[in-house]
């Protein structure tokens, strides 16, 4: 899940699958999720269709320290590059409470 964008142009991201993210994971697409409190319940819904990218984690740092991988159910600041940056950053500047955007890879 991407969290937000720092000043330096990296992105805050939890890694919430069930494996590492390593250095040079390509991710293929863009999915955007809203999440709403119904009756008691959390009810999730993707927003629209997937938008298809191609963004490559180039660097990883957690803790203040570079890695080689976001762990699975960590958070670290990574460096993107490729198609769909522009989508991405666009993506994170409206989206509203209770919206979430994943990337999503093979």
């Amino acid at each position: 899940m991407v969290d937000r964008t720092l000043d330096d142009g990296r992105f805050v991201v939890i890694n919430d699958s069930r494996e590492d993210a390593a250095v040079g994971t390509t991710f293929l697409e863009m999915i955007v999720m809203a999440s709403n409190l119904i009756e008691g319940e959390f009810k999730s819904a993707q927003i629209g269709s997937a938008t298809a990218v191609e963004l490559r984690v180039d660097s990883v740092e957690s803790w203040r320290q570079p890695m080689d991988a976001v762990p699975f159910g960590h958070n670290a600041a990574i460096q993107l590059s490729g198609a769909g940056l522009n989508e991405l950053r666009a993506q994170l500047a409206r989206k509203s409470k209770g919206q979430y955007i994943f990337l999503a890879s093979d």
